[in-house]
């Protein structure tokens, strides 16, 4: 299937199927997300890209500057967005220095099992922004996955049907 791939517990050797690329809802949250909707839709499109790039434990590290960067929005507008987001208690936003790592609510949605909800200790999927950087000093794979672009232009496309 698709959505489903094959792992090896390296501690017995058996080989079991989990699911891959998938986001669980919870049905009894989907009421506070369309009320979301219908009161901040740039705060629920900020939420659901962020439940798209996390991590399997419900953390991205993102800046605000390279959020609005992404969405073709003001710094603003993604501080707007986040305090909305926590006042619902979506998301938490959690500090490592300068750094912001936002955490999804597990009881709204959740990318991996059960058994990782109680933990908070994480990796983290890391999402930057080109125009953040200072130029690298050596030829790197983490920096160039974000694309730069010119001063209000929208990064986020759209499908076409």
């Amino acid at each position: 299937m698709a959505h489903e791939k094959q792992v090896v517990d390296y501690s017995t050797g058996e080989v079991g199927t989990v699911n891959d690329n998938f986001v669980q809802l919870y049905v009894d949250k989907l009421d506070l997300i369309i009320e979301m909707t219908g009161e901040n839709p740039t705060a629920v499109k900020v939420f659901t890209w962020i439940i798209k790039h996390m991590d399997r434990r419900n953390a991205l590290v993102v800046s605000q500057t390279a959020l609005a960067e992404a969405f073709g929005v003001s710094d603003r507008m993604i501080r707007y967005s986040i305090a909305y987001l926590k006042e619902k208690k979506a998301l938490t936003v959690l500090k490592s220095g300068n750094t912001n790592i936002y955490a999804v609510n597990a009881q709204i949605a959740w990318k991996s099992d059960a058994n990782g909800k109680r933990y908070a200790l994480f990796d983290a999927a890391v999402y930057i922004s080109e125009a953040e950087q200072d130029k690298p000093l050596f030829s790197t794979q983490l920096v160039g996955h974000a694309q730069s672009r010119e001063r209000g232009q929208k990064q986020i496309k759209k499908k076409s049907a």
